[in-house]
């Protein structure tokens, strides 16, 4: 008889394990499909700037000498490179409709928004080995390069605010 019931045990195991793999596959590709829709992707793209220009707004305030607290620069500077690497995977075709401040000409124009963002990437990584070198000129004069790029896609790329 144990025999019968270990079977029993195990074809309900089998089954019991059997229900919840279909039920885990099902949601997670109705999860995954949700992922890519424009207005999740519009909402990352939008906290992922905020967090950037948070970032800037730190440096800042250690440039300008409102703080002298100054151990978080090096984070700060590579949150912003951070943040800038993947931007251009932030506009997919289908993000310009929407709760957005894009303006299509990144997508007519993705060239020169490309190059634009290719300069903002480069000036955060200039702002590394400013901050690294402790000198607050320095960081002042690649803070205020890293702005300058920053200036170079809102203005053509972004509605006025």
């Amino acid at each position: 008889m144990r025999t019968n019931k270990g079977t029993i045990m195990t074809a309900r195991i089998k089954h019991v394990l059997t229900v919840v793999a279909t039920v885990c596959a099902i949601f997670g590709l109705s999860t995954a499909h949700a992922a890519d829709e424009p207005e999740n992707i519009i909402k990352y793209r939008q906290n992922l700037m905020k967090g950037v220009g948070a970032h800037i707004t730190n440096i800042a305030a250690v440039v300008k000498g409102q703080v002298t607290i100054t151990d978080n620069l090096m984070t700060d500077a590579q949150s912003v490179a951070n943040g800038l690497a993947n931007v251009d995977k932030l506009f997919p075709v289908g993000t310009e409709r929407g709760k957005t401040n894009a303006l299509a000409a990144i997508w007519e124009d993705r060239a020169g928004f490309n190059k634009a963002l290719s300069d903002a990437q480069a000036a955060a990584k200039n702002i590394l080995d400013a901050v690294d070198s402790n000198d607050i000129a320095v960081i002042g004069k690649a803070l205020g390069a890293l702005g300058k790029s920053c200036g170079g896609c809102h203005k053509p790329y972004r509605k006025k605010m």
